[in-house]
């Protein structure tokens, strides 16, 4: 696990500024203030699982918000409060937080996190593309408390301190541990909410929920575009964008990037099929273009990776 901060060298009077520095390249660009006139002092850490990063943040009472929304940062945050008490507002609604209880919102969103008497979590940054093949719906469960009293609560609040205890894994078991942690999360919150409580019945969410599984369900289809994605959901182009917008992305773009998820997943499995046929059975046609795609969403290209299973 590598130790982000404390920087042992600087002086005490220099530390909130770098601690400042440290937390907006890990979690994105933050406005923040100390609630307390004591030196400042903190602690991160940071492992990964694939592409889901696992931090322990420890620190002097502070706030951060962020005012705006950030294009292109498609990840969830998912807290576990270690400390006596935590605030989280997000899309208006507020959520207080106490020990062992959990927490999700949305990294790209305007939010207000506070700790008045400092804060301790494990937080596990997660793509959304990732987290909604376990969640179909994050925004509806966003700044909700998962009380630590409810069985599941308390089953994934221990399994995140598990997690981030067992450290870095090879890509695989990485991949299946961070799996069967997003489970027993999932099952937790659709557990412990209502889902008619949570906007489930609402227009945008059933249509963008619509349009999504056809996408799913039709990853091999080479001539689908925006007028082919909304005349199947019965929708105008325009519509379907604004579907899409609200999220921070388009439907060609998801499509693609689950597209390369699912080549992924498949690489994963082994050398069963060649890179080629797996590319062609998900839409992909020109393979030195699924080779770049691949390489920018993943970091490696898709020979090594799947050399590497």
């Amino acid at each position: 696990m590598a130790i982000l901060y404390p920087p042992r060298s600087l002086p005490k009077k220099e530390r909130f500024d770098y601690w400042s520095e440290v937390v907006c390249s890990t979690y994105g660009k933050t406005t923040n203030r100390r609630l307390s006139d004591t030196p400042f002092d903190g602690c991160l850490s940071a492992t990964t699982l694939g592409d889901v990063l696992l931090t322990h943040i420890r620190s002097a009472p502070i706030e951060y918000e962020r005012k705006q929304v950030e294009v292109g940062d498609d990840h969830f945050f998912l807290c576990l409060t270690l400390s006596t008490e935590a605030e989280l507002e997000q899309r208006g609604r507020r959520s207080v937080q106490g020990r062992g209880d959990i927490v999700l919102f949305n990294s790209a969103e305007s939010y207000r996190c506070r700790f008045p008497r400092g804060d301790d979590q494990i937080v596990i940054s997660i793509p959304r593309e990732r987290l909604i093949n376990h969640l179909p719906r994050p925004e509806a469960l966003v700044s909700r408390t998962l009380a630590s009293h409810s069985a599941f609560g308390r089953l994934a609040g221990n399994m995140m301190v598990e997690v981030l205890n067992a450290g870095s894994q090879q890509p695989r078991a990485g991949e299946r541990l961070s799996g069967a942690l997003l489970e027993v999360i999932a099952t937790a919150f659709e557990g412990a909410f209502d889902p008619t409580d949570m906007g489930h019945s609402s227009r945008h969410d059933a249509l963008l929920m619509k349009a999504k599984d056809f996408l799913l369900a039709n990853l091999d289809n080479t001539a689908l575009d925006l007028a082919a994605i909304a005349h199947a959901i019965h929708v105008s182009p325009r519509a379907l964008s604004r579907l899409f917008a609200m999220e921070g992305t388009t439907a060609t773009r998801w499509l693609w990037q689950q597209r390369l998820l699912a080549c992924r997943t498949a690489l994963m499995k082994g050398p069963q099929r060649s890179i080629s046929e797996v590319a062609l059975s998900f839409g992909f046609t020109n393979m030195a273009h699924f080779s770049r795609a691949f390489r920018a969403a993943f970091g490696v290209s898709p020979s090594v990776f799947s050399k590497s299973r």
